[in-house]
């Protein structure tokens, strides 16, 4: 059994970098966090995160853009992520998983830097630029839940949710390219004085 007791000497040394790497919204729930330690759990906190990211940037643009194309991107948006994230909930419920209920600090400082940009070109580019981010993440969330997961149902949800979020994907990447400000003309040599 001595093996039992070096394990009791680094329990007291291991418990506070167990409990720094849990995220202070994780920590402030006060209930257990049953099933969300696991990698389907973290799987479903992290897209859900991802769904109610891509709700609030989108809502913060319908009323910065005057693109009817990114507004009608961003509208798509609220509605898909919205409904995601009932089939999200409605896979954690039973696993006893907890969801975030607000953004992370590092998505809602992306909220706000969209929300304290002025309407022009420029907040449709820096909004769709994130949407090409924030789906790319969420691709590779769905991905490593189709390989990695344990859950039969976690990973239907995934394997559900791939061709939607490809779909946004792409059409984040051809608008943004649309959107871009064109190169400028080259410019063209002075005549010669005469």
């Amino acid at each position: 059994m001595s093996g039992n007791r070096g394990f009791k000497r680094l329990t007291p040394l291991l418990l506070p970098a167990l409990l720094a790497s849990c995220s202070p919204a994780m920590m402030s729930m006060g209930s257990p966090m049953t099933n969300a330690s696991t990698v389907d759990g973290l799987f479903l906190q992290a897209i859900s995160g991802s769904n109610l990211f891509e709700i609030q940037s989108s809502q913060t643009i319908l009323t910065k853009s005057n693109s009817a194309a990114v507004k009608a991107y961003a509208q798509q948006m609220i509605d898909h992520h919205t409904a995601a994230q009932a089939q999200v909930a409605t896979v954690a419920a039973p696993r006893a998983v907890i969801l975030p209920a607000v953004l992370p600090p590092d998505l809602q400082l992306k909220v706000t830097s969209l929300n304290e940009l002025p309407a022009s070109a420029s907040v449709d580019q820096a909004y769709l630029q994130e949407q090409v981010l924030g789906h790319q993440l969420a691709l590779s969330l769905l991905k490593n839940q189709q390989t990695s997961g344990k859950d039969t149902g976690v990973t239907v949800l995934a394997n559900d949710q791939v061709p939607v979020v490809t779909q946004h994907l792409q059409e984040a990447q051809a608008l943004l390219a649309s959107t871009a400000a064109p190169a400028p003309a080259p410019a063209t040599p002075a005549p010669a004085a005469p």
